[in-house]
């Protein structure tokens, strides 16, 4: 089950942070959408169908920018580290 109250709050975060200009809001950013991963990880098809469209939408993006923030990462530092150590 999600924490609405909690969605929204870290919503609220990512939105307020989402131009990233400072390296504050660079982390507020980064930890907020880490933080709502946690939040939706279990979320089923069946549970997105039943919640209104706003909250749906938060989750959909939510996933969506941390599958973006993972693939960045994996881009920056896989040349760094050899995959057949």
């Amino acid at each position: 089950m999600i924490d609405f109250e909690d969605l929204n709050k870290t919503w609220s975060i990512i939105v307020k942070n989402r131009d990233m200009k400072t390296d504050a809001q660079v982390i507020n950013f980064f930890r907020a959408v880490q933080h709502g991963k946690n939040l939706v990880k279990d979320v089923t098809l069946e549970m997105i169908s039943s919640l209104d469209t706003e909250t749906a939408d938060k989750v959909k993006r939510i996933n969506l920018l941390f599958d973006m923030m993972k693939d960045a990462q994996e881009k920056a530092f896989g040349g760094i580290i050899d995959k057949n150590y």
